[in-house]
Order: structure tokens, then sequence, then C-alpha cells
């Protein structure tokens, strides 16, 4: 009887022994044909025909046969071996096939009247383009912070000691279609205001030049979602703007409205505009100057327009236009193009290079008789100055910069050439300065217009779109 016993006990270590070296065997041939599988996920589960590898562990490399005891044998082996269990068993959980209960009524509104526990808001005015009115004596600004536009004196000057300086009148309110106004446009004869929106409402708003309060437009017309600058070719009666993510300049006729399609379009990557923003006329030479923070990314150029109604001459958009893994972020540039260019031209001439010391060059201006151009840059906190016919990377001529000229965050630059003065709207501190137009170096300005206290902080929120914690630091993260 024991004979029997010792019989079947080898015979059953002989099986074993057997099934183990088939088992290595079969690895191996594994191993060797999804070896790159294994390199990225050596203990992912593998199905093989109806059963489940659920680890490996390589057979050490030895001559003649070997044999190993189940006794033995470690844990991560013998997990081979086993049956599979389920996969439900495997899962921290069970999902409940029916969706959660939708909240009644009555606790939606009770959230919604929750009351925030803390509100980061800045209540202060910000100002961004700007445009001065020398025939009435006026500057206009528009405004991002509360949705306006504003209109000072021209010679307003708030004293060191007041908290700010009230504007003579304020368009504000729903009628009124502004949302994000960042540039605005004086008309020289009749003094309407042109106002228009970058980021929400896409509208350009007109208002007469007495026009106050929660009012509605005189005419408004449909542009391009993310328009920024608008400037006027006043012999030819037509508006010209920057539009960033489409890396374009419309044109549109001055006395357009509602949905009028534009009368020409310059875009396509021949142009190298690259998210332009500021833009400037010269109503000597028919050039326009434009400013492009560099950032990039292509788009099917013959792809039908749909936006705008597909009307004629609108940009190509993104969306299903993008060619995916083309952005890219070059260096800043201004790149010059006569004022009736179309389609996909390349500039006349282009100023790019570490020597500019353009950093987000955000607005620009021209000075005809000193054939200069002014650079605001906004995460620069400068005013470049360039000669207007400059090419390459070549640097400024003068810059304006230090905590003396209080210039934090330009959002924008214009002239008054009747009165020979550089005007600065600043994002960053809640104020606009002004300066001769040589002003050079850590200059104090000739006046300041100011919305809030001079040590009151700017929050710099303007259109937030995403935010996150900091847990380690126990700070707020804003994108604007």
């Amino acid at each position: 009887m024991a004979h029997v016993i010792r019989v079947w006990r080898t015979s059953r270590t002989i099986r074993l022994c057997v099934l183990v070296a088939i088992l290595g065997t079969v690895t191996q041939i594994l191993l060797s044909q999804e070896n790159r599988v294994i390199q990225r996920a050596a203990r992912q589960t593998k199905q093989i025909g109806s059963e489940r590898l659920v680890s490996v562990e390589p057979l050490s490399e030895m001559d003649g046969e070997i044999c190993i005891d189940p006794q033995n044998a470690g844990p991560t082996l013998m997990a081979s071996l086993e049956a599979p269990k389920p996969f439900s068993s495997l899962m921290p959980y069970q999902a409940t096939a029916s969706a959660p209960a939708r909240p009644t009524d009555a606790v939606r509104q009770d959230v919604a009247r929750r009351r925030p526990t803390t509100t980061i808001r800045d209540p202060r005015n910000t100002l961004a383009g700007l445009a001065i009115d020398t025939t009435r004596n006026e500057v206009v600004f528009a405004e991002e912070n509360n949705f306006s536009v504003l209109v000072y004196d021209r010679l307003t000057n708030t004293p060191p000691t007041a908290a700010l300086s009230e504007p003579k009148r304020v368009i504000q309110g729903d009628s009124t279609f502004l949302e994000y106004a960042c540039g605005v446009y004086v008309d020289p004869t009749t003094g309407d205001i042109y106002a228009i929106n970058n980021d929400t409402l896409t509208w350009m708003t007109v208002f007469n030049r007495d026009a106050k309060g929660n009012v509605s437009p005189n005419r408004k017309l449909q542009i391009p979602f993310s328009s920024f600058a608008v400037v006027a070719d006043e012999p030819n009666q037509e508006l010209l703007m920057t539009v960033q993510d489409p890396d374009a300049v419309v044109t549109f006729k001055k006395s357009a409205k509602d949905r009028d399609a534009p009368v020409r379009l310059l875009q396509g990557p021949s142009t190298q505009m690259g998210d332009p923003h500021g833009l400037a006329i010269d109503p000597k030479s028919g050039l326009i100057y434009v400013t492009n923070w560099g950032i990039h990314n292509s788009r099917r150029m013959d792809a039908p327009t749909t936006g705008g109604g597909a009307k004629p001459n609108w940009p190509i958009g993104l969306g299903a236009n993008a060619i995916p893994g083309t952005g890219s972020w070059d260096l800043p540039s201004i790149t010059v193009y006569r004022k009736d260019a179309r389609g996909d031209v390349a500039p006349l001439r282009v100023i790019k290079g570490p020597k500019t010391l353009m950093n987000w060059p955000t607005s620009i201006a021209v000075h005809p008789d000193r054939n200069e151009l002014f650079v605001a840059n906004d995460t620069g906190d400068s005013i470049t100055v360039y000669p207007a016919d400059a090419n390459g990377d070549v640097a400024p001529i003068r810059v304006i910069k230090g905590p003396r000229s209080m210039i934090k965050n330009p959002l924008g630059v214009a002239l008054d050439l009747a009165n020979n003065e550089l005007w600065v709207a600043n994002f960053g501190n809640h104020s606009a300065t002004i300066f001769p137009v040589d002003a050079s170096g850590d200059q104090a300005p000739r006046r300041v217009i100011r919305t809030g206290r001079a040590d009151e902080p700017s929050a710099m929120l303007s259109n937030p779109h995403t935010i996150a914690y900091d847990t380690k630091r126990e700070n707020l993260l804003v994108s604007n």
C-alpha cells in the first residue's frame, strides 16, 4: 500500500513538473512575441483563449530539466496556476443600475440662495483701449472689468491724495451690448463712439457722443469672435479690426450694421500673424501695423466659412478646420501690410527678435510726422518705440519703463497729435498715464487719471476661464 502511495505521489509530481515545464515554454513564447507589451505593463492581465494569465515569473536559465516543488513555490508562480476569479469580485463596489434621484425644486432653490463665503472681485474700473477726441477735448476708454465705456475730460489729473477721478459720462448696462469692451474709436466729425467686445458678445456698438447710462446703441454690427482692436480709414470710410483666434484682419464699411459682411479679409499662413492684437494705420504711407503675441495654430484654409452665417470675407476659425498638432508659440512681432491688403499675402516687413524687447505687444500707435511706432507691452510693463520703417530684429530707440512711470500691464496706447502727448491705459493699476511724446526711461507722467486709489492693488482678473487650488501653498490659480 505504501508503494502504491509513493507511485501515485511520484506520478503526481511528474505530472506537475510536466505542467510547469509546458507553462514555462508557453510563457517564454508569449514573452518573445509580446515583449514590447510586457515591457509597458509587465503585470497587466492578458487573455489567452478562455483563461487569464494573472502574472509571470520567468524561469531561470539552467541546463537540463527542472521541477519546482509546489510546497516551496512562491506565491507569484502559484497565482498563475489558480483558477481566475470573476472580474466583479475585484471591483471595490458595484455601480447601481439606476441614476441618482434628481434634487427637488426646494433643494435647488436652497442652493441658489446660498451666499458665497468669499468673493474675489475688483470693483474698480480697469482701462483697456482708448481714443483721444481732440475736437471735444475728451478721452474715451474701453473698460473690461465692469463692461462699460468711460469718457473723461482730456485734462483730468487725479490728485495724489484723491481716491479716484469720476468720469464725465459712463455708458453701461444690459441695453448697451457691452461686455469685455477692449477697443474704441471716436469719429472726428460727429464724435460718435465705436466700441468692440472681445471674448463674449460678438457686436460692435455705435453710440452718439452724448450717450450715457444704460442706453441702446444707435446701431450695432456683428463682428468675428475675439476681435480686439479697431481703427478707421477715414478717406475710404472703412473700419479695420484685428481678430485674435483666426489670425486675421477684417475690414467693414464704416456704415455697416446688423449682419453686414466684411468687404475684405486678410488671413492665411503667409501673413505670419499669430494672435494679433494691436492695429494702427498710417494715413501718410497707407500702411497698417499689426502686433502679434506669437501664439499660432494652423487650419484648413480651403474649408468653407461657417462662422457669421457663412458671410463672404469671414475669417476661417478653428473647430472642424483645425489641423491637430500644429500649435506653436513664436516670438512676438509687428507685421506690416498695405491697408488694402487682402487674402493670404506676406507682410512687407516684420519686426521680430529678442532685441525688440516686445513682450505681449497688445496695442500700437503710429506717429506719421515723427515716423515712429509706439507699442504697449502688457507683460513687459513697458512702452517701446521703433522707427516706423524698422525691419527685423531691431532694438527700440526709446523705452518707457519703471516705477516712476507708473506703467503696469499696459493694454492701450494712443497719440494726441494735436497736443504732442502719449497716452497709456494701464490695466494693472487702475490708471491712465500721460507723457510728452518723446518721453524715455523711468520718467514720471505729466498727468494721471486714476479709477482707484494709488495704493489699491488690482485683482488682475479679466474673463477668468479656469481655476485650480494649490494645496501645498494654499493658493488659488486663475487663468484669464
